[in-house]
């Protein structure tokens, strides 16, 4: 078994049928090197020094026809272009053909030979053409892709450049091209998601903020700037590189901002529960939810310290209600204006009355002579139609009946 190819001299493992660059049958191999030489010296051993003998000339090489030169280009011509489609990945192979060509070569076929290399060749650009344009269509998708989500890459240049090497029949130099622009989309596609995560934050800190109601002065301002660069009709690296500047400096002002409206919530709310006693059942779970919005802002802990005070103003409303004194009863409605028949009658029963209470009186008493009095007075003032005077008249008499009785 010869360890290397006589026709393109690269090795040959033992256990090989073709030679793997250019497919010449082993076997014919080792024919070929029989043929070459049959012995590269002759040694004689004897007691003294070993005698030089001297090399057999190395016939001459024979010169190649035409057909064979054209065969060796295109077979060198094929592994380059073979070479040049693996550099993208997985694609067309004409490996076959070529030792089926080195093969009808080796037997004497070779015009055979040159229409299989042919064959190969133009099997070989098509696919490749096949390739570059397939994996050009997925630079242009994975750029819709980016721009369905919010963002425009500079990659239309390229694209443009890459089909017009393709359509010229620029193989290599749109290889180079399609190399660079995935290069490219990916390095952005990743600058990109990295990007997203700190937008994702600061929206969330920006929401967090205001819905407790933190002021955030210019930050605001500067999120919406964020948000125009993005939207720009067309972003490259570099300018996506300073939009995550931007907004990594937009993350480190929230940090900055809300801790300050926290701490100074906080402490408001300390002095409020510093009028419930320390042991206070009621205020025990506000304490709770105080204690826990301290602990998350001094570790750092935005999002779960923005979480209890949320949880604390809550707490601390429902507790206010607890404790707040009860309102007012509500005033009694009015009683409804007496008309002046009705409170008549009305006196004239308890005229009655009272005159029923008189004549129990002993008749010689200063009391039911004083009584007898009133009650004639207040008989005058009912005939003459002034209720008033004779309700207050009736009513002094009633309270004399009442004194009378109490001091007998």
């Amino acid at each position: 078994m010869p360890s290397s190819c006589p026709i393109c001299e690269q090795p040959i493992a033992s256990t090989a049928v073709h030679c793997s660059v250019c497919g010449f049958p082993t076997a014919l191999a080792i024919e070929g090197l029989r043929s070459i030489s049959d012995e590269e010296t002759d040694s004689l051993v004897a007691d003294g020094p070993v005698a030089a003998v001297e090399p057999r000339p190395t016939p001459a090489a024979v010169p190649l026809s035409a057909e064979e030169e054209l065969n060796a280009a295109i077979s060198r011509d094929l592994r380059s272009k073979m070479d040049l489609v693996r550099g993208l990945g997985p694609g067309p192979d004409v490996t076959a053909e070529l030792c089926e060509a080195a093969l009808s070569e080796a037997e004497g076929r070779v015009a055979e030979a040159l229409d299989i290399l042919r064959s190969a060749q133009q099997r070989l650009e098509t696919q490749t053409d096949e390739v570059l344009r397939t994996r050009a269509q997925l630079l242009a998708d994975r750029r819709s892709a980016l721009e369905k989500t919010g963002v425009h890459f500079a990659l239309g240049g390229d694209l443009a450049e890459l089909n017009g090497a393709i359509d010229s029949g620029e193989r290599e130099e749109a290889a180079n091209l399609l190399v660079a622009a995935e290069q490219r989309i990916g390095q952005f596609e990743a600058d990109w998601k990295g990007l997203q995560g700190l937008l994702s934050q600061i929206q969330g800190l920006r929401a967090e903020a205001e819905e407790l109601g933190f002021p955030l002065g210019e930050i605001s301002s500067e999120i919406e700037a964020i948000r125009d660069h993005i939207a720009g009709p067309s972003l490259s690296e570099d300018a996506l590189d300073r939009i995550a500047e931007e907004a990594a400096q937009t993350l480190m002002l929230l940090h900055e901002a809300i801790p300050s409206s926290l701490e100074t919530e906080l402490a408001r709310h300390e002095a409020a529960l510093s009028k419930y006693p320390d042991d206070s059942s009621v205020s025990a779970a506000a304490r709770r939810l105080h204690l826990e919005a301290t602990r998350h802002l001094k570790k750092g802990r935005l999002s779960e310290a923005v979480q209890s005070v949320r949880d604390l103003r809550a707490e601390l409303l429902d507790l206010e209600k607890k404790t707040a004194p009860p309102p007012p009863a509500p005033p009694a409605p009015p009683e409804p204006a007496e008309s002046e028949e009705a409170m008549l009658d009305r006196l004239l029963k308890k005229a009655r009355t009272l005159a029923g209470r008189v004549r129990t009186l002993p008749p010689d008493s200063e009391t039911a002579h004083d009584a007898a009095i009133q009650i004639r007075e207040a008989t005058e003032l009912l005939r003459a139609r002034q209720l008033k005077e004779a309700d207050l008249t009736l009513s002094r008499l009633m309270r004399m009946l009442s004194a009378d009785v109490q001091g007998s």
